[in-house]
């Protein structure tokens, strides 16, 4: 992949793009949106930086997500996490979706990160096909939340938009935990493979392990062969991965439990919370406390 090609869809660009509804840290589609609206290159993978729900309301398309093929069409959920790569190589001229678009920091306060493995549970399935009145219920709660969040004299605009999306989230959970699932069937290149299969490895041990060479000796490959074929295919290194991984559920743990520091330290196997602290600071510019405090 050519790196120069590799891009960013962060909230900051999502939000300078119509039509959508948004304030800090939080962004909703408003009566639908289409890939005309938005200047990003999707014929290139591009990094999702933050949180994205999508429910495809009309037409069909063609993605890649963490290089795995899927075909969307109407009443399927598309679920993506913050560093998933995202390519969309062909698309119906009426396809339509709604989403939800959210920053980490501005949902790692909730507890539902916390209690129910949220990036785990999430993580194992991307693309769902649900029952057209389950996609109907979906569409109304989203019109709903954003009527709510249009009220920009509301004095409780923002607390009442978490609440709701929280209960968003059990509702996406619910359908997740209800279908059986099958495999795409797509076949991948081998640094697809090696990608995806330390993707998945990553959501299975960035809490125990940081080096390189563990996920190498899991893949059966060496340190510089990992490193050199996860760069190719994703355009960042095995470090980044893991570092990113790794600062995502240290925030989740900051501001959606009670853990002291020296906790979420051993819970994230740091020698001490000193380690940890300056491991943050580096990744983050701000210290662990400073982080819980903002």
């Amino acid at each position: 992949m050519n790196k120069g090609r590799y891009g960013r869809i962060s909230l900051e660009d999502v939000s300078r793009q119509a039509p959508i509804t948004g304030v800090k840290n939080f962004i909703l589609s408003d009566n639908g949106a289409q890939i005309k609206d938005y200047s990003f290159d999707f014929q290139h993978p591009n990094i999702i930086e933050g949180i994205a729900l999508a429910i495809c309301v009309r037409g069909n398309a063609r993605v890649k997500i963490n290089l795995q093929e899927y075909h969307i069409e109407p009443n399927m959920i598309i679920t993506l996490l913050p560093n998933y790569l995202l390519e969309i190589c062909d698309y119906s001229d009426d396809w339509l979706v709604e989403f939800i678009f959210i920053s980490f920091d501005f949902v790692s306060d909730f507890k539902l990160i916390a209690e129910t493995d949220l990036f785990e549970q999430v993580g194992k399935i991307t693309c769902l096909k649900i029952k057209e009145e389950e996609m109907l219920n979906l569409l109304d709660f989203h019109a709903f939340i954003v009527k709510k969040y249009k009220r920009e004299d509301h004095l409780y605009r923002e607390e009442i938009t978490k609440s709701l999306l929280h209960t968003l989230v059990y509702e996406v959970l619910q359908l997740l935990n209800t279908y059986e699932i099958t495999p795409n069937g797509k076949v991948l290149s081998r640094s697809e493979k090696y990608l995806t299969h330390f993707i998945g490895l990553l959501f299975q041990f960035h809490r125990q392990e940081r080096s390189i060479k563990f996920y190498a000796d899991k893949m059966f490959l060496t340190s510089k062969y990992l490193s050199k074929i996860i760069r190719e295919a994703s355009g960042k290194s095995v470090s980044q991965w893991i570092d990113e991984m790794v600062i995502m559920e240290a925030k989740a743990m900051l501001k959606s439990s009670n853990l002291t520091v020296l906790q979420i330290s051993e819970k994230l196997n740091f020698p001490n919370a000193s380690f940890f602290g300056s491991y943050f600071k580096k990744r983050t510019g701000i210290s662990p406390i400073q982080y819980r405090e903002s």
